[in-house]
C-alpha cells in the first residue's frame, strides 16, 4: 500500500530551518491549532503542519510504516528541521519524527509537546464521541442508537485493541454514514472526501498505539494547561518522569495553542 503523507505550510520563511506541527485537526474539532499558535510566535523559519495518509483503521499497516510517509517529503525538500511540535496524541508522533530525523540530518531537532497523550481506547470513545456529535444533525434516533451501541459495546470486549476498536467504530459509522448522507442528498464525491477525512482521523489515533513515545519524551519539553484530564496533569499521581522539562500555564486546553504567553515562551524555546 502506497501511503501519502503532505504538509502544508503554515508559515513561510526565507530561512532554512523548519519548524514540524503534528495534529490532526481536518475535522471540525472545537480545539485551538498551530496555525493559532505559530500566527503569534516570533521566531524565523517556516512551519510546516502534517496532513496524514488518508488510510482505515485496520487496513495492515504498522505505526512505522505510517511515520515512514511523514519523512519522505521532509527529506526531499532538503531543509533542516529545527524543531518538532506536537499536540495531544501528536506527541507521540512528534517523538518518533525527532528519532528519525536524528539519524537524517545528524542531530536531533528541538522536542516541544503541548498536552501530551498517549492514544489509549478512551481516547479513541472521546475523539470519536466529538466527531460522532459533529454530523449528529444528520442522523436519526436509528443510527444514534446503533452508534452508540458499537461504542460501548466494543470497549467492554475482553482484550480488545485500539487497533480494533477504532476498527469496528469505522465500519459501523460507515455503514450508518452513507444511510444518512443518501437521505441528506450529499453528493456522492463530497462524500468521499467525508470518510477519507473521518478514516484519516481514526488511523491518527491509532496508529499511535504501535508507538512507544516514553524514552523521546524523556528529552522533550512539555507545555501544559490547566485542566486535569489533559496530558501531564492526568499523570500527576503516577510519580513517572515524563519530560525533561514543563512549563505549566493556566489556560485551559482548548485554548492553550492561542495565548500569547505561550506563543513567548515557545519562542525562547525555539531561540535556544
Amino acid at each position: 500500500m502506497t501511503l501519502v503523507t503532505t504538509w502544508t505550510t503554515i508559515k513561510a520563511s526565507n530561512s532554512a530551518d523548519l519548524v514540524l506541527c503534528v495534529d490532526f485537526t481536518e475535522t471540525g474539532r472545537a480545539e485551538a491549532g498551530f496555525p493559532d499558535l505559530v500566527a503569534n510566535i516570533d521566531y524565523d523559519a517556516t512551519f510546516w503542519h502534517v496532513r496524514p495518509p488518508a488510510v482505515a483503521p485496520g487496513c495492515g499497516i504498522d505505526g512505522a510504516a505510517y511515520v515512514r510517509s511523514w519523512v519522505e517529503p521532509i527529506k526531499e525538500s532538503g531543509r533542516k528541521v529545527h524543531a518538532v511540535m506536537g499536540y495531544c496524541v501528536g506527541a507521540v508522533y512528534a517523538a518518533e519524527l525527532v528519532d528519525r530525523l536524528a539519524e537524517l540530518q545528524g542531530s536531533a531537532p528541538e522536542l516541544i509537546l503541548f498536552d501530551p497523550e498517549p492514544t489509549s481506547l478512551e481516547n479513541v470513545y472521546f475523539q470519536f464521541g466529538k466527531v460522532f456529535g459533529i454530523l449528529s444533525s444528520i442522523l436519526n434516533e436509528e443510527d444514534v442508537a446503533q452508534i452508540r451501541e458499537t461504542m460501548d459495546t466494543m470497549l467492554q470486549v475482553e482484550g480488545i485493541t485500539v487497533e480494533g476498536y477504532a476498527a469496528h467504530l469505522y465500519a459501523t459509522f460507515r455503514e450508518v454514514g452513507h444511510r444518512a448522507f443518501e437521505r441528506a442528498g450529499f453528493d456522492p464525491e463530497y462524500s468521499e472526501e467525508m470518510w477519507e477525512t473521518f478514516s484519516a482521523f481514526l488511523a491518527f489515533l491509532t496508529y499511535a498505539d504501535h508507538l512507544d513515545p516514553w524514552e523521546g519524551w524523556l528529552r522533550a519539553t512539555a507545555v501544559s494547561s490547566s485542566n486535569p484530564r489533559n496530558g501531564l496533569n492526568r499523570l500527576r499521581d503516577s510519580g513517572r518522569t515524563v519530560v525533561a522539562e514543563e512549563l505549566r500555564f493556566e489556560e485551559g486546553h482548548d485554548v492553550l495553542l492561542t495565548s500569547d504567553e505561550v506563543a513567548r515562551a515557545v519562542t525562547k524555546l525555539l531561540e535556544r
